[in-house]
């Protein structure tokens, strides 16, 4: 009895293997242009590259983070001008450990979440641990930050 349900344990396993493969390949395309909103992001970040930052954003985008809500990219540069990664004396590179990214596409929008450390190159110690979730549309082929909740995230 127990060699049957082994045997039909793998074949389940291997038929949700081929499943979530062929989903992946199917979005893989997507999946490469939803990273490379979430490298951009970093790179804005750690170059302190203001006009890359808001280049993500679509125009009416929202931005929610600390219990504040700013509308428009006029409001989202403010927040920006801002936020820690963007002040001269920090000298932080921000990255996205490859496990802590998740992403779904439905049509012409899609989720992406991440979660953004910053590193003090100073002091060589981690400054800041966010998350980033985030409703994106695709507008002209190209996929744009529609929706944006930032938070802290109090552990690793």
């Amino acid at each position: 009895m127990r060699g049957p349900l082994l045997v039909l344990a793998a074949m389940a396993g291997l038929s949700i293997a081929v499943i979530s493969g062929a989903a992946t390949e199917e979005n893989a395309e997507d999946f490469m242009q939803l990273h490379k909103v979430e490298i951009a992001f970093h790179e804005a970040g750690t170059t302190k590259n203001l006009g890359l930052m808001l280049s993500l954003f679509a125009d009416d985008a929202v931005l929610t983070a600390g219990g504040k809500t700013y509308t428009g990219k006029d409001q989202i540069k403010s927040f920006w001008q801002a936020a820690g990664t963007f002040q001269p004396q920090n000298q932080w590179v921000a990255y996205t450990p490859a496990f802590r990214i998740r992403y779904d596409v439905e049509g012409d929008r899609a989720h992406l979440y991440f979660e953004c450390l910053y590193v003090d190159k100073a002091a060589n110690k981690i400054a800041a641990h966010t998350n980033s979730d985030d409703t994106l549309v695709r507008v002209g082929g190209r996929w744009l930050i529609k929706e944006m909740k930032a938070a802290a995230v109090p552990e690793l």
